[in-house]
């Protein structure tokens, strides 16, 4: 088998040597213009990684600045810290386990959707956590809040694998995750 090839935009020529009537000469057609990866202009993909950074700030922002109001929490719920540490245990163990769950799902129904989803599930628990006055209720609500902040560095890892090539996801991903 002999491949030649006139230069990197011109058409590879493969002939086969031999009489097999099997295989056939192969011409492939010649590469006019790659098509573009993403029809997103340079600064439309700016907003876009700005934008999912801001949503991927609300993950590690709702998992710290609980922690000042611990005491505070045990005391107004009358409950011990050991209590109030299951629900940073519950909350971490969310963290871990939905991205995954929401990687899948927007990988299915798309990222928007799920993003919104996400938003809607976590405003709700922060309103919810807000005017909540029982242990129960701040343990289901903290696992809801995880469950709707936690997604988003997941998401923002799709959105950027979606946006830009492989050669310029190094620079999108970590400004995606400066958030």
């Amino acid at each position: 088998m002999v491949l030649s090839s006139t230069d990197m935009n011109g058409p590879l020529n493969v002939s086969c040597l031999g009489s097999n009537p099997d295989i056939e000469q192969a011409q492939t057609v010649p590469n006019s213009r790659e098509a573009p990866y993403s029809t997103f202009t340079k600064s439309q993909k700016r907003w876009i990684i700005l934008l999912i950074a801001m949503a991927g700030f609300f993950s590690p922002l709702s998992a710290n600045i609980y922690f000042p109001a611990i005491n505070y929490l045990a005391r107004d719920l009358s409950i011990s810290l050991e209590l109030i540490n299951l629900t940073i245990t519950a909350y971490l163990v969310c963290q871990g386990i939905v991205p995954s769950l929401i990687g899948d799902t927007a990988d299915m129904i798309g990222r928007r959707p799920v993003y919104i989803a996400a938003f809607v599930v976590y405003l709700a628990a922060n309103i919810g956590l807000a005017l909540q006055d029982s242990y129960a209720a701040l343990l289901v609500l903290r696992i809801l809040q995880s469950s709707g902040s936690s997604g988003t560095i997941a998401l923002a890892i799709s959105v950027v694998a979606d946006l830009a090539p492989p050669h310029e996801r190094g620079r999108y991903v970590g400004a995606a995750l400066c958030g």
